[in-house]
Formats: structure tokens, sequence, C-alpha cells
């Protein structure tokens, strides 16, 4: 009867000891912040006469950054995840929407269909994107590193096909600074596009 006393006040003596340290860890916790890419491009004059149905996508992206959580660099051979900052989608469907929404604008086509699309969207030539590098780099540029080609959906043939290489430096060192500096990246892949598709 004693030891069971004995033991009791001993539990008791441990929870109390363990639960201000448990309560600590859970309110010291910090939520998630969530970012998404958004379409940046503008074009005063959109291109004219196309008639065609452009399909966009798929984007495929390196597998280190396909991932919830968003990827910088800390060194040339060192990625880092910024725990606590996540994608609110998908990186790779994020990349897809926003170029998507670019090219709309710039009004490169009758109508644009996203990946995976039907037969019954009569798409005729197909927008696709490699990217090999996107992110902060540890001298504050974002780095955009991207292969790109537009096919003639049925019989596969390239008509262009090009790389993009370009840096950008963040409008600050925050997260928010390093996924604008991004999307406007990839206002500017939108713009050589364009080019290359006039």
């Amino acid at each position: 009867m004693m030891r069971q006393k004995i033991r009791m006040m001993i539990s008791k003596g441990i929870l109390l000891l363990v639960a201000p340290m448990l309560v600590a860890c859970a309110s010291s916790s910090v939520p998630d912040h969530y970012y998404l890419l958004s379409p940046m491009f503008s074009s005063s004059a959109p291109v004219s006469g196309s008639t065609a149905v452009v399909g966009v996508g798929p984007v495929t992206i390196p597998s280190y950054l396909d991932r919830a959580t968003i990827v910088t660099r800390s060194s040339a051979n060192r990625p880092e995840i910024n725990s606590g900052y996540r994608w609110a989608e998908p990186l790779g469907e994020n990349i897809n929407r926003v170029l998507m929404d670019n090219l709309e604008r710039a009004g490169i086509a009758e109508r644009l269909e996203m990946f995976p699309w039907t037969s019954r969207d009569l798409v005729e030539w197909q927008i696709v994107v490699d990217i090999d590098r996107f992110e902060r780099q540890s001298d504050g540029d974002i780095h955009l590193v991207a292969r790109w080609k537009l096919v003639h959906f049925e019989s596969g043939r390239i008509a262009r096909a090009a790389k993009y290489d370009k840096k950008l430096p963040a409008p600050d060192a925050s997260i928010e600074g390093t996924v604008i500096a991004m999307s406007s990246l990839l206002a500017d892949l939108t713009g050589e596009m364009v080019a290359e598709m006039n």
C-alpha cells in the first residue's frame, strides 16, 4: 500500500515537471507561412492574328525543389530547407499556372489550355518547360535556369527551342522578397518566349 502511494507521488511529481515543458514547446511553435508565385507579365502590344490553341506544360522541376517547403541555397552545394515557409500548392503546378496567365496576358493564342488536356481541347501547339534551377542563391540573387520548346502537338516537330539563364536580385532577404523576384523572372521568361514565337 505504502509503495503504491510512493509511486503515485513520484508519477505526479514527474507530471508536474514535464507539463510546463510540454506547454512551452507547444506555445513556442511558429505557424507556417504560405506563398504563391504570381503572374507579373505586362505587354502593351499583345500578339495579333494568332488563332492557334496552345497547351502550356508540362513544367518539370528538379526533385530537390519538388517539396512543400521553400528551398534556398546557403552555398553552391548546400540547399537550405526553410522550415515554416511553404508553397501553397505544388511548385511545378504553380509555375505552370503563372506561365499560362502570363502567356494569356501576352495574347499569344486564341485559347490556352493547361497540361494535361484532352483531345477535345484541340491543342495545336505545346509549350514544354524544363527547369534546372530556380531558387535564391547565397549572394541574395534569384537564379532561374530553364529550357523551353514550342512543339507542334500532332507531329512532334519542334518549332522553337531556347535556354533561359538569368539572375535577379531579390528586393530584400525575406522569403516574401524571394517569391516576388521569382515571379519577376517568370515574367521575363514569358517575354523571351513571346519574342521567340513572333
